[in-house]
């Protein structure tokens, strides 16, 4: 067999198993509570279900017999530790900047006065670190996602295409993924124009911009471990922020009216963090990138004393 031909068996293997797991685990659940995330199970179904791609790593791994070996597992946080920080701030800037917009097209004038007033910024960060601290002691399901995309798929798809390539079928493939819970009312809700295909196209757009990231966190510290982190930044902070900043605004009901079922806009602001997410992306494989070229040029040219 050759190598582009078991490339591609390992990935359908992968594949098969990414994807047949998590519907099964979505299969019974909209069995018994119908396509609705109003369940006290949806939250455990949804944790489960993130497990799912590094569960089919694994199976893959022993099915194929290919082994451990480069399954980006490490944990070497000696000069890694400011990903950590980049983790926390791109969904943490990007909600502060989704807060900004929204306040200054949508919201009443004086709302963002009214928000960062001396006794709400103190309560602010408070609320913030909590987030920061829940972040970490649930990485587990962010880390479940991360060894089976960013630790399987997109290396084995390097293998096949170039990494720009890469990125994107990797992205499109993790925003299918997501399918179930989409069609479910996760992010979206079902009311809106072209549900639910409207919001998985926009679910593969978002999987994209923010795989491009996950990838550079990847590719800059050799570990799945930093992604799962930020990866459940994003599903933590994401959103939290803007929400709590909202909160002290004490906007009544009336004055922002429409703005929830507001499709059009919801959508527009929920690619503000893949946006931040692609740029920071972006700039952290082109680090990498060079900074691996560097280290192959010194390697090349160094000529031991005799």
């Amino acid at each position: 067999m050759t190598n582009k031909k078991q490339t591609i068996t390992r990935l359908a293997v992968f594949l098969l198993l990414s994807f047949g797991l998590t519907y099964l685990m979505f299969f019974i659940y909209i069995a018994n509570f119908g396509w609705t995330i109003d369940s006290k199970w949806y939250g455990v179904m949804a944790s489960c279900a993130m497990l799912c791609p590094a569960i089919a790593n694994v199976l893959t791994r022993l099915i194929t017999k290919e082994g451990f070996e480069n399954s980006l597992f490490a944990f070497k946080p000696s000069g890694k530790m400011k990903y950590v920080l980049i983790a926390f701030l791109v969904p943490f800037v990007s909600d502060i900047l989704k807060f900004i917009i929204t306040a200054i097209f949508i919201l009443p004038s004086g709302t963002i006065d009214k928000v960062f007033q001396k006794e709400n910024i103190t309560d602010f960060l408070c609320n913030t670190l909590y987030l920061f601290a829940v972040t970490v002691s649930v990485v587990l399901p962010g880390f479940g996602e991360e060894f089976g995309w960013r630790g399987y798929l997109t290396p084995k798809l390097e293998k096949l295409m170039s990494l720009p390539s890469a990125l994107v079928v990797s992205g499109i493939i993790w925003g299918l993924w997501h399918a179930p819970i989409i069609a479910c009312g996760h992010n979206f809700g079902t009311d809106y124009p072209g549900y639910p295909w409207t919001g998985i196209g926009m679910m593969c757009i978002f999987c994209i911009c923010t795989g491009v990231y996950l990838t550079a966190i990847t590719k800059a510290t050799g570990s799945t471990i930093f992604a799962g982190l930020a990866h459940m930044a994003i599903n933590n902070i994401g959103g939290a922020v803007s929400a709590t900043l909202f909160s002290y605004a004490e906007i009544t009901d009336s004055e922002i009216a429409g703005f929830d079922i507001s499709t059009t806009f919801n959508a527009i602001i929920m690619l503000i963090m893949p946006v931040v997410a692609l740029i920071t992306g972006i700039i952290i494989l082109v680090v990498t990138i060079k900074s691996d070229a560097k280290k192959q040029l010194s390697v090349k040219n160094f000529k031991p004393q005799v």
